[in-house]
């Protein structure tokens, strides 16, 4: 049998250091008889699995040009099964291409589980250059599961209401590197104060496991705003970071005339 992982483009340096194809490598392979048995010798199935960045709209161009060359009935492709992308409302994020976590179940009292699930082009993509998962798309898809998670069954408890997050502390240890393929987050809410609810309050781990290996946790402890509480502090602290920015502008005395 012959397997490989199929990965987003964005990850052609993964692809080059393994044997992953990026989906337009493996297309372009199809394309030219590459994967085609030679002549008559079978080279028994092929498995295509799943990776980061690949999309069911590129899963459809393969398998349209596998069956062009006639070895769709020998290829067996296995799609990541990793559930529903969170939702706008518990990620806080406008595009779903910017979304990171899918499958979230809660699995006990106050843990929670979810899988990785990374866009070709999410935003922190755009302009990297690694073989690996840079941290930076960890933090932000532990920062989206603590927030779906505190909106999902947490802050449900008020639907009337609109909360808005500001994180109070932040620590984060990177263990192994994470690369474009499955990988598991758990949530741990150590603690979560509900007694005011225009002001939540969280404690809460987010650990990244991939290969049966501890990848990386973050430890956040946060505020939950009600939305019109914290426009108003925005709002007073915004016009203090005005009145203090202008007071060590310079005199116009004090100003030389250009040229």
């Amino acid at each position: 049998m012959n397997a490989l992982f199929v990965v987003g483009d964005r990850y052609a340096a993964f692809a080059d250091q393994t044997d992953a194809m990026t989906v337009s490598r493996l297309v372009s392979g199809i394309r030219a008889g590459t994967l085609r048995p030679p002549g008559r010798v079978p080279v028994g199935p092929l498995v295509l699995a799943e990776g980061q960045g690949v999309s069911p709209y590129d899963w459809e161009l393969i398998g349209d040009e596998l069956a062009r060359q006639g070895i769709l009935d020998r290829t067996r492709i296995v799609r990541a099964e990793r559930g529903a992308p969170a939702t706008r409302t518990e990620t806080h994020k406008h595009r779903e291409r910017n979304v990171l976590i899918a499958g979230l179940t809660r699995t006990g009292e106050n843990t929670f589980a979810a899988a990785l699930s990374i866009d070709n082009d999410e935003e922190l993509q755009l302009d990297h250059q690694a073989s690996h998962v840079q941290g930076m798309v960890l933090l932000e898809a532990a920062r989206q599961m603590y927030l779906a998670v505190c909106e999902r069954h947490y802050a449900s408890r008020w639907p009337e209401r609109h909360y808005a997050y500001v994180f109070d502390s932040l620590r984060t240890t990177f263990r192994n590197f994470v690369f474009p393929l499955e990988t598991t987050i758990a949530c741990h809410v150590h603690s979560a104060d509900l007694s005011d609810p225009e002001l939540l309050s969280f404690d809460v781990q987010v650990d990244f496991g991939q290969a049966r290996l501890h990848a990386a946790d973050v430890r956040m402890v946060g505020t939950a705003f009600d939305r019109e509480l914290l426009a108003r502090k925005e709002t007073r602290g915004a016009q203090r970071a005005v009145r203090q920015a202008l007071r060590v502008l310079p005199e116009p005395a004090d100003l030389v005339p250009a040229g």
